[in-house]
């Protein structure tokens, strides 16, 4: 009887699938029933092979001789430690009465390059189908096997998937080869940790050339009647900066100003509207979770994965988008029934907008959801007291997040005023919230009220106080997980606009589902150190860069990874051929070992001793 094989990404994974299915036998490796074998990969079975294993010539001692390394065709290689488990699966692969198989690991490039490094080892040639979850729930999974994905609509995914992992082995095989043997120390290259690493580097040494200037400002106590405000002193002739430079000149502007009165010059009224906040993905969650919680990109990543696969709370975190299908948003109501349990007020106004049916919702936008939607809680309702702390407040971001997507926008009231003081100007600003509609949901985000009083050009107002405040500039701030993964989705580029950001996401040093594992790479080999929240580049990590930079530089650069990037999106969409991307990742990799061997230039001197471990390895 002929019989699908399912294969998972991980056994707890597996086990689920089996329980919607009906399949309750079990086997070593494997669980089995009428129709059905679901099997498991224990993550990356199949890697590629070590350089020793692609050729003999690279074995041994390291020398500059054995570079570039430039497999004809990567040899993949199975992992002793899982070798069991291979087999396993490779006999069923290739079991007559198996005639298609099911590709059930994680939805997305990893999971993608992991089955399908199996499935062309074993020599497997038999129909794949691939499931496409979005949510781990029962109902969820129903709905991902009844609308299996042709293999075939994947392939492209795949393509990009051994083009990023065949990249990173050239990348990384050579030039760390490279440098450890012209440095004479260890030195470990990443085709996306390097740039990182070099965003961490540039921004101490900003830091650390950092000179302090001092400057002041002259602030004011104004009231009108029993109303009192403060403003700012700002310099003609456009009135557009506070700092003053010299402390005489402060003096010259207090002196102005003492024993004369003030008058109101301008008064200026706008209303202002502030829409409401998209969904999560998974780095703008990473973010806020840094920000609001001190959790690390990786446990924010950890607890997130948790919550979908194990607790079956949130859709499929691993996501680059903020938007909802048309599809998904008529469910929408169903998962805010699973909310109002723990967020009652919201909730009900998120359900009533939608009910309405009046709104059109920005994060309701088809185009732009590619593999995946935004990261929402599902229809099952959470028990508190049955998830951790953590977990509770990773979930409480998601439900009050997509709650206030689909609330109503902030109603604000802006005013500006300006005070002649003898021919000096003060500025006031405040805003006042008449609608505060999504801040409801996240109320940490108000500003606070600050009304003014209700003036009129001419108006007098008393000058109750005047001081000369003394301040000094600062330098930038050390990057935080949040600020880096901010960096990290723009190539570097400090860009604060909303709409420039998703533009950029192409271009993004990395995705948002290896983002993480990045910082804690650059942690585990010493690049960087953390400080409190502070992620600060080592004195290694900064040699490691003066080394690369020395030689090749454009190893390092955030913008040719960001290019990388975007053309393995672009892969994905089946835009750019995979024997393209590759030719051009060998030819950097092979003039760059081409420069480096003639070039003359004398490395930094390292400024810790090398590991006795690489020593073995590095010819002398």
């Amino acid at each position: 009887m002929p019989r699908t094989l399912i294969i998972a990404e991980k056994p707890s994974v597996a086990r689920e699938l089996a329980g919607v299915l009906g399949v309750k036998g079990r086997g070593e490796g494997f669980l089995q029933g009428p129709g059905h074998v679901v099997t498991w990969a224990v993550g990356h079975l199949v890697n590629i092979a070590e350089p020793a294993e692609q050729n003999q010539a690279w074995a041994g001692r390291w020398s500059m001789g054995q570079l570039p390394m430039l497999p004809a065709r990567f040899t993949l290689g199975i992992l002793p430690s899982t070798a069991r488990q291979y087999e396993i699966i490779r006999a069923f692969l290739l079991d007559d009465d198996i005639d298609v198989v099911i590709n059930a690991t994680d939805a997305g490039r990893e999971g993608e390059l992991i089955f399908r490094r199996i499935y062309h080892l074993a020599g497997c040639t038999k129909p794949i189908k691939r499931l496409w979850a979005n949510d781990m729930t029962e109902k969820g999974l129903q709905k991902a096997f009844a609308g299996l994905v042709d293999g075939e609509d994947k392939r492209n995914l795949g393509h990009a998937a051994f083009a990023r992992a065949e990249a990173d082995w050239l990348v990384g095989m050579n030039f760390s080869r490279l440098f450890t043997l012209r440095a004479g120390n260890l030195i470990t290259v990443g085709r996306v940790q390097t740039p990182v690493l070099k965003l961490l580097v540039e921004r101490r040494r900003e830091i650390e050339d950092f000179t302090p200037r001092d400057y002041w400002t002259v602030e004011g106590d104004f009231a009108h009647g029993e109303e009192s405000f403060k403003a700012t002193w700002f310099a003609p002739a456009e009135y557009k900066d506070s700092k003053i430079w010299a402390v005489g000149d402060g003096e010259a502007v207090m002196a102005a100003c003492s024993g004369h009165p003030g008058e109101v010059l301008e008064m200026e009224k706008k209303k202002g509207r502030q829409k409401p906040p998209l969904p999560f993905d998974l780095t703008t969650l990473q973010k806020e979770a840094n920000s609001r919680l001190g959790l690390s990109a990786q446990q924010t990543l950890s607890i997130a994965q948790d919550l979908y696969e194990k607790r079956k709370l949130v859709t499929y975190p691993r996501t680059d988008s903020r938007h909802l299908t048309k599809e998904l948003f008529a469910e929408c109501l169903d998962n805010l029934r699973a909310v109002y349990a723990h967020f009652p007020d919201i909730a009900a106004k998120a359900a009533a907008n939608i009910k309405g049916g009046k709104k059109k919702f920005e994060c309701v936008n088809d185009a732009k959801v590619t593999d995946h939607h935004a990261i929402i809680p599902t229809a099952l309702k959470a028990d508190k007291a049955g998830l951790g702390r953590d977990e509770w407040a990773v979930y409480e971001m998601v439900c009050r997040r997509f709650a206030a997507a689909f609330m109503d926008d902030v109603v604000f009231a802006a005013s500006t005023l300006w005070i002649g003081l003898n021919g000096q100007r003060f500025r006031a600003t405040g805003k006042i919230f008449q609608d505060k509609g999504w801040l409801e949901a996240e109320p940490w985000r108000a500003s606070e009220d600050n009304p003014l009083p209700a003036l009129r050009k001419g108006s007098a107002v008393e000058v109750r106080d005047l001081a000369l405040a003394a301040h000094k500039t600062k330098p930038p701030a050390h990057f935080t997980d949040a600020t880096l993964l901010a960096a990290m989705e723009t190539a570097g580029k400090l860009v604060d606009d909303e709409e420039l950001r998703e533009a950029m996401k192409e271009r993004g040093l990395g995705t948002p589902a290896t983002r993480a594992q990045i910082i804690e790479t650059l942690l585990a080999r010493g690049y960087i150190g953390k400080d409190g929240k502070r992620l600060v580049a080592t004195d290694l990590g900064c040699w490691a860069i003066d080394v690369v930079c020395s030689m090749i530089p454009q190893v390092a650069s955030p913008e040719l990874t960001g290019e990388w990037e975007k053309r393995l999106k672009e892969m994905e969409r089946g835009g750019y051929a995979y024997g393209v991307f590759m030719h051009q990742v060998r030819d950097m990799v092979s003039s760059g070992v081409n420069l480096v061997k003639r070039s003359s230039v004398r490395t930094p001197r390292c400024p810790v001793q090398p590991e006795r471990a690489v020593r073995k390895e590095v010819a002398q």
